[in-house]
């Protein structure tokens, strides 16, 4: 069965009905390096000044730079505020946050 993708998000298959898509809704803006808004947030994992890991409706999503700041976190609407030099912004699959992959090994060193 081939499904039509429709502008509103919604899929249509053959028979023109309408289904929801499944997928969950996560954004990340960044302003000037210095202020990002992100949506979708589910918690947050670890931070300080130079490092936030917070997961997402997508997957586990690291925040690097100097001086960070989270001015503003709601985890009953998802809605979180950074401020600070951001200098790198990394995406994991992983929700779990239990990644054995790449970026844990990254943090384990980071961490020692």
């Amino acid at each position: 069965m081939n499904n039509l993708n429709n502008i509103n998000g919604t899929n249509l298959n053959n028979n023109g009905e309408e289904r929801k898509n499944n997928r969950k809704v996560h954004n990340a803006v960044l302003c000037n390096r210095r202020q990002m808004t992100v949506s979708g947030v589910i918690r947050v994992d670890n931070f300080n000044e130079n490092i936030i890991v917070l997961i997402t409706e997508v997957g586990q999503m690291t925040v690097e730079g100097q001086s960070l700041h989270i001015s503003k976190l709601s985890l009953e609407t998802g809605d979180m505020n950074i401020d600070g030099d951001i200098t790198g912004l990394f995406y994991s699959d992983d929700i779990s946050g239990q990644s054995g992959g790449k970026s844990s090994k990254f943090f384990s060193k980071l961490f020692k």
